[in-house]
């Protein structure tokens, strides 16, 4: 799990370092998607990860950020790496079993448990990558695609 959080976290960068390069106007554009323009994709990403840690140690729900630009994203997006390297050094294997309690803006009360909500973590980013991947061709843009086993391979030639 360590290393599918790894593995996003690289990929993410990459992502930063294209959509740094992109227009303001392809930036925000509104393509009808999940979230309405790219920014606003890559700001879910990052609120997904945060929120969620943050519910588990907390049981509280964070406000969604809006509105951010590419270089408030990117500091956004430390602080966000930043805490799930945090978390996942603490994370114990008996973690993984553990539930907690979410309570919602409405006030309902939700329960979940940690290992379940990590791996949904992992699948709403690659989710979420995917449609980015597509917005992206739709304009010509070629994401910058890095499969598990480059990365992998790369990650084991550095040990």
């Amino acid at each position: 799990m360590r290393d599918f959080f790894a593995y996003n976290s690289f990929v993410r960068k990459k992502y930063a370092i294209v959509m740094g390069k992109l227009p303001g106007a392809t930036l925000t554009k509104d393509r009808g998607a999940s979230h309405p323009s790219l920014l606003d994709i890559w700001t879910h990403i990052l609120d997904v990860d945060r929120s969620w840690l943050h519910a588990s140690e907390t049981g509280e729900d964070l406000p969604a950020p809006e509105g951010l630009s590419v270089a408030q994203l990117r500091k956004f997006e430390k602080e966000v790496d930043e805490y799930i390297e945090s978390f996942m050094r603490r994370l114990k294997p008996k973690d993984l079993h553990k539930s907690f309690r979410l309570t919602t803006g409405d006030g309902s009360v939700l329960t979940f448990n940690l290992g379940e909500t990590l791996w949904h973590m992992i699948e709403e980013e690659l989710q979420h990558r995917g449609e980015l991947n597509a917005l992206l061709w739709q304009d010509d843009i070629e994401p910058p695609i890095i499969d598990w086993f480059a990365w992998k391979r790369a990650a084991v030639s550095k040990k």
